[in-house]
């Protein structure tokens, strides 16, 4: 069971990248797409989402592409995925049963209830910052990769 969907580790990836840079500085979605192995336009559309909540900022013209709106320190990985995958984890069943609630529950509805909140809490209280630093060594080694798996 993968937690993210690959979209969002393309963005959480990019952020990182991003949070790295000196402050205001812009990339193109197509330099950050490149040791992702990721189609420059699906990361385009990924970080278009990030613009409306004010996590990154556009800039056009020959030095153009996205840079962070905010400081690293201010940007919860909550604030990431929900921009990027809506906030459907954090409400639904365990098993995706559309009638499972308090009243008629699935067998994981309770636990899963408060492994969920606990998942919620973590991220809200985790920052790119945080982030950035735990994963700056793979990084600068190039040791943080992702293979695209064909779509059935």
């Amino acid at each position: 069971m993968q937690f993210l969907s690959l979209g969002t580790q393309y963005t959480l990836t990019a952020l990182i990248f991003l949070s790295r840079q000196e402050k205001g500085t812009a990339v193109s979605a197509a330099r950050l797409a490149e040791p992702l192995n990721s189609p420059s336009t699906y990361l385009s559309q990924m970080l278009t989402r990030l613009v409306e909540p004010g996590i990154i900022g556009t800039r056009r013209g020959i030095h153009g592409g996205v840079y962070l709106a905010k400081e690293p320190s201010d940007i919860s990985i909550y604030d990431i995925v929900t921009a990027v995958e809506g906030d459907d984890f954090f409400k639904t069943c365990f098993l995706g049963i559309s009638g499972c609630g308090d009243v008629e529950p699935c067998p994981f509805h309770e636990e899963w209830g408060k492994k969920r909140g606990d998942i919620e809490d973590w991220l809200r209280n985790t920052t790119l910052e945080d982030l950035a630093f735990d994963l700056s060594n793979h990084l600068s080694n190039g040791l943080f990769q992702f293979e695209r798996k064909a779509q059935i």
